[in-house]
């Protein structure tokens, strides 16, 4: 009996209470950063960020690193395999056509840019891989998603937070700014939603943009801008493979990639009950949460700021570049 325990305690307690500490933190910041938000309207993402560099000295403890780098890393897989419940490509039948060749072109584009621009800025290749994704697919949610498939220790966590702050204060710009833009240009409400759905980072942003116009703009907003999400799948999966071509030893990614493909295709043939599939959902929008306080907590602000203007010169770039391509190539599939 007390060599059950004792195997017990070796092979599956002792690895979680070790854990436990860092994890419970991360966990609490990440309610903390709920609240505010739902009390203040803020993003919860952004909130639970900046609770995590208030406790930036922690995460070098003892007692909570290891449950800190456990949320930083496993836990963001676990939220980005459930992130395929979100996501389905059923919106392909309602659209059209104009929409799906709008996103292909903006897309690849925008990636590539961000390849070439981040060299010619000298930024890390990876970084500028994450911010090109970040801005051409849905913002944080897939920047984390690269980020999962990067093999450890080649991307800083300053330089993805980087990238998070700066497309989440962009999008937020977006939002409010491309509205009247397209309205001065003399855009119609479905051009308009077309326009928001293809260039605005986040969902929501999108969605909200789009609903200010109209409830035609906001549909077509949401419904293109889904399609952006759409593509998150094969891309990470392409990544994956790329990216970890050359490891040695056991890869860590194809678990997670393999969750999120069931549900991402379970969801686009309708076969997760709504409940479930919203369940799923929320579950996965909280991980990430979760991995925001660890990724605040394991970066000090001085080593964000520290990596000066490029980072952000970069997303601005990336963000000016996408909305005029959305335009150019709406125009050109539309004579």
């Amino acid at each position: 009996m007390n060599q059950t325990l004792r195997a017990l305690d070796t092979h599956w307690w002792a690895p979680a209470r070790l854990r436990y500490p860092g994890t419970a933190l991360c966990v609490v910041l990440a309610l903390a950063g709920s609240f505010l938000a739902n009390h203040y309207g803020a993003p919860a993402l952004v909130l639970v960020l900046l609770l995590g560099f208030g406790f930036a000295h922690q995460a070098t403890d003892s007692r909570l690193k290891p449950g800190v780098e456990f949320c930083s890393r496993q836990v963001l897989r676990i939220g980005i395999a459930l992130l395929g419940a979100r996501i389905g490509v059923e919106q392909l039948m309602t659209v059209g056509s104009l929409p799906l060749l709008v996103v292909l072109t903006c897309v690849p584009i925008t990636i590539g840019s961000a390849l070439l621009l981040g060299r010619w800025l000298g930024l890390p290749h990876l970084q500028s891989l994450v911010a090109g994704v970040a801005v051409a697919i849905c913002g944080v949610s897939a920047a984390v998603a690269v980020a999962a498939v990067i093999p450890q220790g080649k991307l800083e966590d300053r330089r993805l937070l980087g990238v998070v702050v700066g497309v989440t204060a962009l999008g937020t710009l977006s939002m409010l700014a491309l509205p009247p833009l397209f309205a001065m240009l003399g855009y119609s409400d479905p051009q308009t939603g077309l326009l928001l759905g293809a260039s605005i980072h986040d969902v929501a942003q999108a969605a909200g943009a789009g609903y200010l116009v109209s409830d035609t703009a906001g549909d077509i907003a949401t419904l293109t801008k889904l399609l952006r999400v759409a593509l998150l799948a094969p891309l990470v999966i392409l990544l994956g493979a790329l990216l970890n071509r050359h490891s040695t030893g056991k890869a860590e990614h194809p678990w997670f990639l393999l969750g999120f493909v069931t549900l991402f295709g379970m969801n686009s043939m309708g076969w997760l009950p709504e409940e479930l599939r919203q369940a799923l959902a929320s579950t996965s929008q909280a991980c990430l949460l979760v991995v925001m306080a660890a990724l605040g907590m394991r970066t000090s602000l001085p080593s964000l700021f520290a990596q000066g203007w490029r980072p952000f010169a970069l997303l601005t770039l990336l963000t000016i570049l996408l909305v005029i391509t959305a335009m150019a190539s709406m125009a050109i599939y539309s004579l």
